[in-house]
């Protein structure tokens, strides 16, 4: 299936940041939360090149990101026990940097172990 693995990234952001704050479990971890938002949205770059490897514009993809970051930040807000936060969107936006800096290297290491590849 076409973009698979940046729907499925995308899917992920969304199932995490809609979850109710009662829902998410303490780990008594004091900034896991930024960790986490780093985590998924450096996921969610490399599924971007992944994708669109052969017209991977990383301006492009480095702004939509952005976008989609102040997107759950605001959608947060309509959810229990969930707020806007800026130092998330600080968060998305260093993973979502790193994972396009790092992107191409990243990916041709886990293709290369990658069982399903053709040869």
């Amino acid at each position: 299936m076409k973009y698979l693995a940046t729907l499925a990234a995308t899917a992920l952001i969304l199932t995490a940041i809609l979850l109710p704050g009662s829902k998410i479990p303490d780990v008594g971890f004091s900034g896991i939360d930024k960790l986490v938002h780093f985590t998924l949205f450096y996921l969610w770059s490399l599924a971007i090149r992944f994708d669109f490897e052969k017209n991977f514009k990383w301006k492009l993809a480095w702004v939509a990101g952005l976008i989609f970051s102040l997107l759950t930040e605001v959608l947060q807000i309509l959810v229990e026990g969930r707020s806007f936060d800026y130092y998330d969107i600080v968060a998305d936006g260093i993973g979502l940097s790193f994972g396009i800096v790092t992107g191409t290297m990243v990916l041709k290491f886990i293709i290369s172990f990658w069982p399903f590849r053709s040869k």
